[in-house]
This record gives structure tokens, C-alpha cells and sequence, in this order.
């Protein structure tokens, strides 16, 4: 293991959040002790609320997404202000930056690994001001390992930062990293674009060691409680993967999102959206969201800075009532 060494590498782990199962009907509903307080049945998707129901999917946990217009007739269009980044994106490219330097294995360079039992502790710094604090333990014949990180102000490449003490186990190899991260009370906040919330429950992250190449995948069971409003989100087994290319990622999703004001909705990737290296929004890619009745939404990615969306409202699969453009 290389221990406390600079970063070796850093993932290009470029998550949206949506999610896919099969749609309508049954599903989770929330424990006694669930932090999630919203409406736990399909959303009613209508001309009126299909943007913002399509947004906020999009945006996953993120609740301080800015006001939407109506949808316009077929044809016509709106355009409404720049939204905020995905806050689950944001997390889990800043915990996986943040593994993956305390965990990576040694370089041949090195030389071996001792192969021993260990613990060992460092800090993390993001360059802007932020630490991760580590804590980890395991077995260098194995590369089992359990330990802690306490996040403070931590900076990821999402853009979104951390503060908070977050569980991990799992083990790495040369080639591949599968770590469990378990949040019990984690902040984040990103002043770029207006989220402030508290996420709860766990990810589920198997990464490549080498950001370029490999495909690497997550599951999320998370809960965001909004610090202002006190409305929640529940990303409910939401699984994320990426495939790394040459100078982009693809990235698919399934899952299932439950909305406070709205209810839950299940979504599809029929065409993967693409990411350039360094980008926050993607270039192409679709995600259609479904609610009550099969009703429901289809986000296009036109460019790195607008989307289209276009509703089927009678639930026949064809989305040809409403359309907007909208910027990202």
C-alpha cells in the first residue's frame, strides 16, 4: 500500500444522478427512522411541474436549484437560469479523490509492500484551503482495509465541499478499488451553486486505479436533507457508472430518486451522456424520467451549456406534448 505518499492518481469520476428500475408501482418506502419526510409515491408528472420534477432528478440532492419556467407548446422554447451542480456528483468524486490517494497500492518503484498488518494516519489537503484526515488500518498480504476520514471544508473535483466524519472498509488492489463509505451526518456545500445540505447513508464505489481507463460503478443509498428548507431527497439503490475514454467518460445510471414536493420517479439512460475531462455538464447524452401512469420527461444534452426536455403526458411513450431548452 502506499501509505500517506502523494496523490498517485486522482478519478475522473465524472457521476450524474438518475436513476432506473422498473417503473411504477411497489418500491421502498422510508423506515421509522428514515431522515426522508416527503411524498413516497409516484410523482404526478403535468405541463406545469415537468421541468422542475425533470431538474431536480438531474440534479439529485441538489435543493437549491433556482425557480423554472412552463414548459412551452412543441416547438417553442424557454430559457431559464444556470442551475446548480449535482450534488451527488460533487460527493462522490470528492470522497473518491480523497480514497484513492490514501489507499493506493506502492508503485513498482517502490518496491514491494511489507506484507503486514498496518495503521496509518495523514492529511490530505485539496489546495484551497480544505483537509481529509485519515485514519486507515488493514493488511498489506490482503489489501482489507477499515478506517476513518474526517472531512474539513475538503474540496473535490464537482466543485462542492465537505465537512464530516465518514466510516470506510473495503480493499484495493494494483488495478481496482472497492470501498464502502458509510455517511452518518456529512455537509456539503457549494457556494457556486447554492446547495448547503446534509447527506446520510452510503456509497458503494468499485473504481479503476488508473482514471483513464476501466469502468468504474457506485451505488448510492442516500438521504439529503436541505439546510434551509428542511425538504429532502432519497436516492434510493442508485447506481453510477462511468467508462473512461480518450479525453471524455460515458456515464449510464439506473436507480430510482424519491423528490420531496413530488414523489418518487424512475430513470433511464437510453444514450449514455459524455463528459470531456475537466467538463461539469455533458456534451451529449439523454436520461428520460417516469412517474405515475408512465407519464413523464426527457432530458437531452444539446451542448455542455443547454438541455432539452420534452414531456409525454398522456403516457403512451412518445414525448411529443411540451418541450423546453433550457441552460444547465
Amino acid at each position: 500500500m502506499n501509505r500517506g505518499a502523494g496523490i498517485a492518481s486522482v478519478l475522473s469520476v465524472l457521476f450524474l444522478v438518475s436513476l432506473s428500475s422498473c417503473g411504477g408501482g411497489g418500491g421502498e418506502s422510508p423506515s421509522a427512522l428514515s431522515p426522508y419526510t416527503g411524498i413516497t409515491t409516484p410523482a404526478v408528472i403535468t405541463d406545469n411541474n415537468a421541468e422542475e420534477i425533470a431538474l431536480a432528478a438531474f440534479q439529485g440532492g441538489d435543493l437549491g436549484a433556482n425557480a423554472v419556467v412552463p414548459l412551452a407548446p412543441a416547438g417553442g422554447t424557454g430559457v431559464r437560469e444556470t442551475a446548480a451542480r449535482p450534488t451527488a456528483l460533487a460527493l462522490v468524486r470528492t470522497v473518491s479523490k480523497a480514497a484513492v490517494t490514501a489507499v493506493s497500492p506502492s508503485d513498482a518503484a517502490d518496491g514491494p509492500s511489507p506484507r503486514a498488518p498496518f495503521t496509518e494516519s495523514g492529511v490530505l489537503t485539496d489546495g484551497l484551503g480544505g483537509e481529509a484526515r485519515y485514519t486507515i488500518s488493514g493488511d498489506d498480504a490482503t489489501g482489507v482495509f477499515t478506517g476513518t476520514f474526517e472531512f474539513v471544508g475538503f474540496h473535490g473535483d464537482g466543485g462542492g465541499g465537505i465537512t464530516g466524519a465518514v466510516a470506510v472498509s473495503g480493499s484495493v488492489t494494483q488495478d481496482s478499488m472497492h470501498i464502502l463509505f458509510d455517511f452518518q451526518s456529512v455537509r456539503i456545500v457549494d457556494p457556486s451553486g447554492g446547495s448547503d445540505v446534509i447527506a446520510a447513508g452510503t456509497v458503494d464505489l468499485t473504481a479503476s486505479m488508473d482514471p483513464a481507463t476501466g469502468t468504474d460503478t457506485a451505488t448510492l443509498n442516500l438521504f439529503f436533507t436541505d439546510n434551509v428548507t428542511g425538504k429532502t431527497v432519497w436516492l434510493s439503490d442508485y447506481h453510477l457508472t462511468t467508462i473512461a475514454g480518450a479525453g471524455y467518460s460515458d456515464v449510464t445510471l439506473s436507480g430510482r430518486i424519491y423528490l420531496h414536493d413530488y414523489g418518487y420517479v424512475v430513470i433511464a439512460s437510453p444514450v449514455p451522456f459524455r463528459y470531456l475531462d475537466g467538463a461539469t455538464f455533458p456534451e451529449v447524452g439523454q436520461m428520460t424520467v417516469t412517474g405515475q401512469a408512465k407519464k413523464g420527461v426527457r432530458l437531452t444534452a444539446d451542448s455542455q451549456t443547454q438541455c432539452t426536455l420534452d414531456a409525454d403526458l398522456d403516457g403512451d411513450g412518445l414525448y411529443d406534448e411540451l418541450t423546453v431548452t433550457v441552460n444547465w
